[in-house]
């Protein structure tokens, strides 16, 4: 039996979704980590964003090929659909705030830019910025206090505060270093979009133009959008967005190239092989086992 990606709904080890009727959860580390010895297998999430606040202690932070070092005090950052784990030292304190993509999504509506640099996995380092960091704590313990508690109008307050802190970890961002030149919001709200669609039919993509047509748009303005802000084309994009899902399948699988070939839905795992090494340098064989050394 093929080993399968690991993909929660919900938090990791979990089957359902643990806040149906909320948009946010937040629990200590040492409540889940303990359970599986500190190390958590690579996996990913769908449709939740989750941010970790490390306080002390040691672990890395695991993703595809990169193994990133903790440095606490921190914040790491993990955006929906990206496969990560980590591996803990048992000394590690810290918390989790899980959130619903869609609230985010509607926070930043009419600021797009704001939702494309926290679409980002990232790792804030504050070691060196003791009082930003004290900022935030503060921001996180009154999220805490606000879930544990039961106030009038709750959710908004939760809403509020949560957004607070979201705009501090973007102005650390951005003050950390040279910002990008800022393009119109109409522009990166219909590259998020883009990029939505192509998540939703990764497993059976569409044309360029059934992408555009979808967003209202034509095929040469969405080029142009892909241009201006990542300066690759729209099937660029979309390369990108099938060889990091094909990266998830041969680190995380054990399907073979001909089934990943499928899932993917490539008629010719010949073809699937090339674009592939076109795209990272790399045969899909090399690349897994590259992973596994």
């Amino acid at each position: 039996m093929p080993t399968r990606l690991k993909n929660f709904e919900g938090l990791y080890g979990d089957t359902q979704h643990p806040f149906l009727d909320s948009f946010l959860h937040h629990e200590l580390l040492e409540v889940r980590s303990r359970l599986y010895d500190w190390d958590i297998n690579e996996h990913l999430h769908t449709d939740l964003i989750q941010l970790f606040f490390f306080i002390s202690g040691n672990g890395i932070l695991l993703s595809e090929l990169r193994r990133v070092t903790l440095t606490p005090p921190c914040v790491v950052l993990i955006p929906t659909n990206t496969l990560h784990g980590f591996a803990f030292q048992s000394d590690m304190v810290g918390e989790v705030f899980t959130i619903a993509e869609q609230a985010l999504d509607a926070f930043f509506k009419s600021k797009p830019h704001i939702f494309l640099e926290l679409n980002q996995l990232r790792q804030y380092p504050f070691a060196g910025q003791p009082a930003v960091f004290d900022q935030l704590y503060w921001l996180k313990n009154r999220l805490v206090q606000e879930l544990n508690e039961d106030h009038l109008e709750k959710k908004t307050q939760l809403q509020l505060v949560l957004q607070m802190l979201l705009i501090s970890l973007y102005r650390t961002q951005q003050e950390s270093e040279i910002p990008s030149p800022t393009s119109p919001n109409r522009t990166l709200q219909y590259f998020n979009d883009f990029q939505k669609l192509i998540r939703q039919s990764i497993h059976k993509l569409k044309t360029i133009q059934e992408y555009a047509s979808s967003l209202n748009i034509t095929s040469v303005h969405l080029n142009r959008i892909c241009q201006s802000v990542v300066k690759k084309s729209a099937l660029q994009i979309v390369h990108d967005n099938l060889t990091n899902e094909a990266k998830k399948y041969l680190l995380n699988t054990t399907y073979s190239l001909s089934e990943i070939s499928y899932v993917l839905n490539f008629k010719d795992p010949a073809y699937f092989s090339r674009l592939f090494k076109k795209q990272t340098g790399l045969s899909p064989g090399q690349f897994r086992k590259m992973g596994k050394t």
